[in-house]
């Protein structure tokens, strides 16, 4: 960019002049302004000590390579929760347990029970005792997700605070 301004600043002032542009050129000696800026040894943009300057990036290869590793971990250790979840199942029943729901880990309904109390109480008030048990089978569901997480995240070296992993060599 300094050799661009340096240039056109040169060439303005010459096409400003009122004789000719050729004899202007001959005559004139070009200023220390339109040189070509020196360009800086890498070693001294970098802090090398005269081999040629150091990676500013440090060892690239080896934290790519963790990143490589952390992430085939995490894909292992998610494959495997996804499996454990989709087998667990969790129990929800209504206030006076006349009517009992099963959920998966993944929040899939597996079986409703109803007893025969809650079916002679008429259609309001099992469909009150079925939305009961299926809140309470969600929750149960959704807490044994949150735990298995929770643990997933630990076993990965991931911080409760949100902070990042602890991968070793780093």
């Amino acid at each position: 960019m300094a050799a661009l301004s340096c240039s056109l600043t040169c060439h303005t002032s010459l096409q400003t002049s009122k004789t000719s542009l050729s004899s202007r050129l001959s005559s004139r000696r070009p200023s220390r302004v339109c040189q070509a800026p020196r360009i800086q040894p890498t070693r001294a943009l970098f802090g090398g000590k005269g081999e040629g300057g150091g990676n500013p990036f440090g060892n690239m290869g080896a934290l790519m390579e963790n990143v490589k590793k952390a992430q085939q971990l995490v894909q292992v250790e998610a494959a495997k929760l996804q499996e454990e979840l989709a087998v667990a199942e969790f129990e929800g029943f209504s206030e006076d347990e006349t009517v009992k729901v099963v959920m998966s880990g993944n929040q899939e309904p597996r079986s409703v029970d109803i007893t025969q109390v809650a079916m002679d109480d008429g259609p309001e008030e099992l469909s009150k005792r079925v939305t009961e048990a299926m809140k309470d089978a969600h929750a149960k569901s959704v807490e044994g997700m949150k735990l298995k997480m929770k643990g997933l995240a630990s076993s990965l070296g991931i911080n409760q605070d949100g902070g990042m992993p602890k991968f070793p060599g780093m």
